[in-house]
């Protein structure tokens, strides 16, 4: 089956690199299993550090328009509403140590560029924030240009936990989730995922636009999100148990665009107090 004429958007990820051409994509191992990320979220590997892991990742620490962010007033809406065609697929679910993610294939038209759907994958919790508010779960949708493949678009989906059954797609992951709990591993789930109730709350939820950066190593700028407002539904069970495997890997809410990086806000902190007092 193909969603046609359905829409769609963007953000970035966990582990946004992972499945695209205009980077290295984690290679498999023969005995089946996938590369498990070298950055993380701890004290040594986390956002504080991720600049000093690799030379690439300087944007990590210098730039100035780094994701995720606090979507408020200043955020406006989507220039455009996304075209998302998805065929019925097998895909495939891995665990990459940082984030679990699903290889998937489809295509989004958005503002006059053709982007091509890899990858989604999850966050816990969510890293944007909507009015201050974090959510339990927030899923990226990367998207490269299909003629540029150094344009990216992501789509950001919030989620909240609720005491009715998971959205289908969430539904659909569940029973996969033992066979991808260690990192590094990887499973086939043959009679694909349904996307219906994902893109009905893109065709009725606001969708907002800003152009930040990749939220994990190189954190590269220039990447469109495109944040559905209004948050799709997650049982319990489903929460609890995609919660156990990710864990917490959220990067820190980054400075109004344009403001200076985070990092460098931290490292003057207390130095025009400390120079009053001199």
């Amino acid at each position: 089956m193909l969603f046609k004429s359905l829409l769609f958007a963007s953000t970035a990820s966990a582990t946004c690199l992972h499945g695209l051409s205009m980077f290295k994509r984690a290679a498999g191992s023969e005995n089946g299993t996938v590369e498990v990320n070298t950055f993380g979220y701890g004290p040594e590997n986390g956002p504080f550090n991720w600049a000093s892991l690799a030379p690439e990742n300087e944007a990590c620490k210098a730039g100035t328009n780094q994701s995720p962010i606090n979507i408020d007033a200043t955020i406006g809406a989507a220039a455009d509403r996304p075209v998302v065609d998805i065929p019925e697929q097998a895909v495939e679910f891995e665990n990459l140590g940082t984030t679990i993610e699903v290889i998937v294939n489809g295509t989004t038209s958005f503002a006059g560029t053709d982007f091509r759907l890899v990858q989604f994958h999850m966050h816990t919790p969510s890293e944007h924030h909507i009015n201050d508010e974090f959510y339990p779960l927030e899923i990226h949708m990367v998207h490269q240009g299909v003629l540029d493949n150094t344009k990216l678009a992501v789509i950001a989906l919030m989620w909240e936990v609720s005491a009715s059954e998971s959205d289908p797609l969430i539904a659909g992951l569940s029973s996969s989730l033992d066979a991808i709990a260690t990192p590094g591993t990887k499973t086939s789930i043959e009679g694909g995922l349904d996307f219906s109730g994902v893109l009905a709350k893109i065709e009725s939820s606001d969708i907002l636009q800003y152009s930040g950066s990749l939220t994990t190593p190189p954190c590269a700028e220039g990447v469109t999100f495109l944040i559905v407002k209004d948050p799709l539904e997650i049982g319990v069970a489903d929460f609890n148990a995609i919660k156990k495997i990710v864990k917490f890997n959220s990067r820190f809410i980054q400075n109004t665009l344009g403001g200076d990086n985070m990092l460098a806000v931290g490292a003057n902190s207390g130095a025009v107090a400390a120079n009053a007092t001199r």
